[in-house]
């Protein structure tokens, strides 16, 4: 965090962009080993806040990412369950179809058995031809 300064009086005193007043600290740095400077009073914890901050928001794009991909993975599972309630209904309509068909082809045989039954045995009181028994 960078410091500025406001003057108050004749005094000045430094103060850091959170507000608080800059605090003389040493430098750790290989460039300036133990150079003092103005920095904020609550860097390591500024600097430790700041860090998990961005571990969040980096955690938070992550989530939106999946929550994304899970979105797009529910929507092509609602899909393929229109698609197969979709078959399903049609499966049923021609199994109904084909249950229709069976039962109208078995009364088409009876009705053929029954009217031949009848005509043969019109033909034969017609003809007097005796039946074995």
């Amino acid at each position: 965090m960078s410091s500025s300064s406001v003057s108050s009086g004749r005094t000045l005193k430094r103060k850091c962009l959170c507000g608080d007043e800059a605090v003389m600290k040493p430098s750790g740095t290989d460039l300036n080993p133990g150079r003092r400077f103005l920095g904020c009073p609550k860097y390591p914890k500024a600097k430790l806040i700041e860090d998990k901050a961005n571990e969040y928001e980096k955690k938070a794009t992550e989530y939106e990412s999946k929550a994304k991909e899970f979105d797009n993975m529910t929507e092509v599972y609602e899909w393929r369950i229109k698609e197969m309630k979709r078959v399903e209904r049609k499966k049923i309509k021609e199994a109904g179809t084909m249950e229709r068909i069976f039962w109208m082809k078995l009364l088409v045989a009876l009705l053929v058995l029954v009217g031949g039954c009848i005509l043969f045995n019109y033909g034969v009181r017609e003809e007097g031809i005796a039946l074995p028994r």
